[in-house]
């Protein structure tokens, strides 16, 4: 029988993301994964780490294989993911990125887009695309690209705009 894993360890019965695992003792088990929002369904092997992320229905578990309660999840809304040639995971919800590390670590970029990336491209670390701005009459696309390694975003229709940011208790 398969052993539920969910983000909050409340029993799952429904049909999720089955995978089987390969303890270190030679012994196997299968999880049924509580999925996320989307379609994507995917297990890596990460590079530099014993451990495992499944990615089921958008949601990522970070599992180990001798375990049946995962070390960390997180998302939801995953719809894509491209591997650059360090062995990252670039994972693309409806507004960010998510890049998970070769041992599994993992960070989010800032914010890209209001609601929606279409059209993205890797190459050379740099990821380009559209991002959607739905702030005036035309519900425009606008284009961006995102450096991996500065970690620097150019473009996006969420800085489009110049929306400081006060403190809650400021109220002129």
């Amino acid at each position: 029988m398969y052993i539920p894993v969910t983000d909050d360890g409340e029993p799952f019965y429904s049909e999720g993301f089955a995978v089987r695992f390969f303890k270190s003792d030679g012994t196997e088990w299968v999880a049924n994964f509580k999925p996320g929002w989307t379609g994507l369904n995917k297990v890596f092997e990460l590079k530099n780490s014993p451990n495992i992320l499944v990615i089921a229905g958008g949601t990522c578990y970070i599992m180990n294989p001798d375990q049946t309660k995962p070390i960390s999840v997180f998302g939801n809304g995953y719809v894509d993911f491209f591997v650059n040639q360090d062995g990252q995971l670039i994972l693309q919800d409806q507004i960010d990125l998510t890049i998970i590390e070769t041992d599994g670590e993992y960070w989010d970029t800032e914010r890209i887009s209001w609601d929606g990336l279409k059209g993205l491209k890797l190459e050379n670390n740099v990821v380009t695309g559209l991002s959607y701005d739905p702030m005036n009459d035309a519900d425009e696309w606008v284009e961006f690209t995102y450096n991996i390694d500065s970690k620097i975003l150019t473009g996006g229709s969420y800085n489009r705009y110049n929306i400081e940011k006060k403190p809650w208790w400021k109220i002129w």
